[in-house]
């Protein structure tokens, strides 16, 4: 039971993320705003979910994962609330990141929740479900978000938000018991104000770069150079910090450093699959917005099946290296074999090729989590899930800029012709191969660890409650 409120919320933090982008111009139209000011209400969402996945998840190691998970959803909900009352392009963007400051938390803690409900070995199962959902929401973001904005009003994407998020925060708030850490230590402040300025800076470079500023251009270099700045600085003030956001002992685990780095890639390659297959059905083989959206329907169904079948297994056995292998392997060959549609291919020949990448982008992301989870104690299994997100939501950052980057260049001109934008986006879908190769090697090189099991993870349950009443 406990389940279907984290469900419900996942669902929801995990559905405006996309729902918004298909609604921009009737939101724009309304409002009276440019299309390239628009585009701030979904990045101002993504900004600031990226930062305080890392941020909530570390106070919920601190003062418990239950107060800090209700407080992002009442975050959430006053953020959808005044985003539909919004009556101006900048309300709604601030509004919009106020929704991202709960959305970020609840898509954290909702993973590392699901780790104190369960040891490694039972949780895969409850994470597949969880994943499944965030998959679903994704997609049908765009398809919601359309349909809202044709059939009753763009508002309503928000509002939509206010009884689900209640609904969850209820059982919540009647069901949910976990137990209180012990409370040590002052909130990182310096630490999350240069994780936000590292990570806008990135968000920028991604949103501007290609677009409304050449890559070249004095704008998108200084912001590089701030960023790089950003990140020394960041890794100082952590090192020094008595309670790190980001503790950098984390990353002395081999299998928890791989983890991270895999679900950097995992995010760039699925955003390639999310955002540039239909982009490309649209232009180069002219399909409408709700066709090509369809397309990405193998790419989820596959995603899901392999989470669930994943999940299945592990909890049977205990064994998971094989299922990164395997899925940057199916990965790389689906991509490639992607990497060869043209004008004349046909659905078929596109779908299958996208149902075997989610299967094995299923396996990675499945897999991912719990290695990273499992490489650490149970008392740092909040940031460990809030450092893992944020290297997903990094990893779709990165794809932003690296795929537009590729598109651009080889667009080479504001009308290519047919040709050139077949090759374009070719080379798009291409050069997602190579970040799986790497993902194989990391694959390689993870160890495969025990799956902690119950009696451990009373234990573990059992010294946060003794360390709470010592406190």
């Amino acid at each position: 039971m406990l389940m279907i409120p984290l469900m419900l919320a996942l669902f929801m933090a995990n559905l405006d993320q996309t729902i918004v982008v298909t609604a921009l111009p009737s939101i724009a139209g309304d409002l009276r705003a440019d299309a390239g000011g628009s585009s701030w209400i979904a990045v101002s969402y993504l900004l600031t979910s990226s930062v305080t996945a890392l941020v909530l998840g570390k106070l919920g190691d601190m003062y418990g994962r239950k107060r800090i998970f209700q407080f992002s959803i009442v975050v959430f909900l006053v953020g959808s609330l005044l985003s539909g009352l919004a009556q101006s392009l900048t309300v709604l963007a601030f509004s919009r990141a106020l929704q991202g400051i709960g959305g970020g938390g609840i898509t954290s803690l909702v993973m590392a929740i699901t780790g104190d409900l369960a040891p490694p070995r039972q949780r895969v199962r409850h994470q597949a479900l969880l994943g499944a959902v965030a998959a679903v929401a994704l997609v049908a973001g765009p398809v919601l978000g359309g349909a809202f904005a044709d059939g009753l009003s763009w508002r309503w994407i928000f509002y939509v938000n206010v009884p689900i998020g209640i609904v969850a925060l209820l059982a919540v708030a009647a069901r949910l018991r976990l137990p209180l850490p012990e409370r040590s230590g002052r909130v990182d402040l310096l630490g999350a104000l240069t994780a936000a300025a590292f990570t806008t800076s990135v968000v920028l470079i991604a949103t501007w770069g290609g677009h409304a500023h050449p890559w070249g251009s004095p704008l998108i270099l200084a912001l590089a150079a701030f960023a790089l700045l950003c990140l020394a600085c960041y890794l100082l003030v952590e090192r020094r910090a008595t309670t790190p956001i980001t503790p950098l002992r984390l990353f002395r685990s081999t299998n928890f450093t791989l983890a991270t780095a895999q679900f950097l890639l995992t995010g760039m390659v699925l955003f390639a699959g999310m955002l540039y297959v239909p982009m490309f059905l649209q232009t180069v083989q002219h399909r409408s917005a709700s066709s090509a959206g369809l397309y990405l329907i193998p790419l989820l169904l596959g995603l899901v099946v392999a989470a669930v079948i994943s999940g299945t297994l592990i909890t049977r056995t205990g064994r998971y290296k094989l299922y990164p292998v395997v899925g940057t392997v199916l990965v790389g060959l689906s991509m490639t074999a992607v990497s060869q549609a043209d004008q004349s291919t046909s659905p078929r020949s596109l779908m299958i090729p996208l149902a075997t990448a989610g299967i094995g982008l299923g396996f990675l992301v499945q897999v991912c989590l719990i290695v990273g989870q499992n490489a650490l104690d149970h008392e740092n299994l909040g940031v460990a899930t809030g450092v893992l997100n944020f290297f997903r939501s990094l990893g779709s950052i990165f794809g932003a800029a690296l795929f537009g980057a590729i598109l651009t260049g080889a667009l080479g001109s504001s009308r290519p012709g047919l040709a050139q934008s077949v090759a374009a986006y070719q080379a798009v879908f291409f050069w997602t191969v190579p970040l799986m190769i790497v993902g194989l090697g990391l694959a390689l090189a993870t160890s495969e660890e025990p799956l902690r099991n119950e009696a451990e993870l009373a234990l573990a349950q059992r010294r946060g409650i003794s360390s709470a009443q010592q406190h």
